[in-house]
């Protein structure tokens, strides 16, 4: 996505990112891979007169417009694919971040929070609008989509203020958000996905809506590796449920867990959804300029 670069004032106080490390994060710009409304191109445009920069092929899909598919290329392969295109076009960005309980845990709301600060500064900074929804069990105010430092400065406060409280439930608040009077665009979710009750539905909403979705996965070390030497009694941080465990119990929650991020990755292969999975010990920088290239960052 080419976009000019837009000065941004930094909110004074707030306790998210200095100055200096969003300062190293001017050269970032926003993947957007999917067509909208029919368009085989990046982003779509009420206005007439865009410039169209050519920049791959993909195979044809049902409802592709025709327009754009390469006969040459069919009569060579006997396969269709269409042209894609990138678009100097400001698109919307919605940040949705999980605010359950479960990301108290290893503070992974406080580190979700810091990687959705970076995120906002990043979209707005090419001039795109930015907004951020936080749900639990249902989905909580949020601040819509606008452009400018002045909506930067709304989405600091609002991050700073988040607060891990609430039972998770995925289908519900991704439900809740599908159905509100919002533009399709680019919803970037940041959770750690565990949801015992699926997440299935509420991104088959998001996808019906014609959102582009990314998947950015926060874990803490506590959940791909819990600390249990022996037996031991815990207690569940949503419901509050009480129950033993025994010596086996971290072997078969690790299966468990593998097969669930086995399930998840292949639900999200299946329907070109993007997916990063990112544990809290590992530095915000280097997953910002490491392990979302490709992904969220050309």
């Amino acid at each position: 996505m080419s976009a000019q670069k837009n000065s941004l004032e930094l909110p004074q106080e707030h306790a998210l990112l200095d100055e200096e490390f969003l300062r190293r994060l001017l050269h970032l710009q926003l993947l957007v891979k999917r067509h909208f409304h029919g368009y085989a191109g990046a982003h779509k445009t009420a206005r007439a007169g865009m410039s169209l920069e050519f920049a791959e092929y993909r195979e044809y899909y049902p409802g592709d417009d025709l327009r754009y598919v390469d006969w040459n290329l069919y009569g060579r392969l006997d396969r269709l694919f269409v042209k894609v295109f990138h678009r100097e076009e400001e698109i919307p960005i919605y940040l949705l971040i999980d605010t359950s309980r479960s990301m108290a845990l290893g503070e992974k709301l406080s580190y979700a929070a810091r990687l959705a600060a970076a995120l906002a500064y990043i979209g707005l900074k090419e001039l795109n609008r930015v907004g951020v929804f936080p749900f639990a069990r249902d989905l909580a105010r949020g601040i819509a989509p606008h452009a400018g430092s002045s909506q930067l400065h709304k989405i600091f406060r609002l991050l700073t203020s988040l607060q891990a409280q609430g039972e998770t439930a995925l289908n519900d608040a991704l439900e809740r958000f599908a159905k509100l009077p919002l533009e399709n665009g680019l919803a970037i979710l940041l959770s750690d996905m565990l949801d015992e009750h699926g997440y299935q539905l509420g991104l088959s909403h998001l996808l019906y809506k014609r959102f582009e979705i990314v998947i950015v996965q926060v874990l803490a070390p506590e959940d791909i590796m819990p600390r249990i030497a022996s037996e031991a009694r815990l207690i569940d941080s949503e419901s509050a449920r009480a129950f033993s465990v025994g010596r086996d119990a971290v072997h078969r929650y690790r299966e468990r867990l593998a097969a669930y991020e086995q399930e998840l990755d292949e639900f999200c292969r299946a329907r070109r959804i993007r997916r990063v999975l990112v544990s809290t010990e590992r530095p915000l920088e280097r997953v910002l300029l490491e392990d979302l290239r490709g992904v969220l960052f050309s």
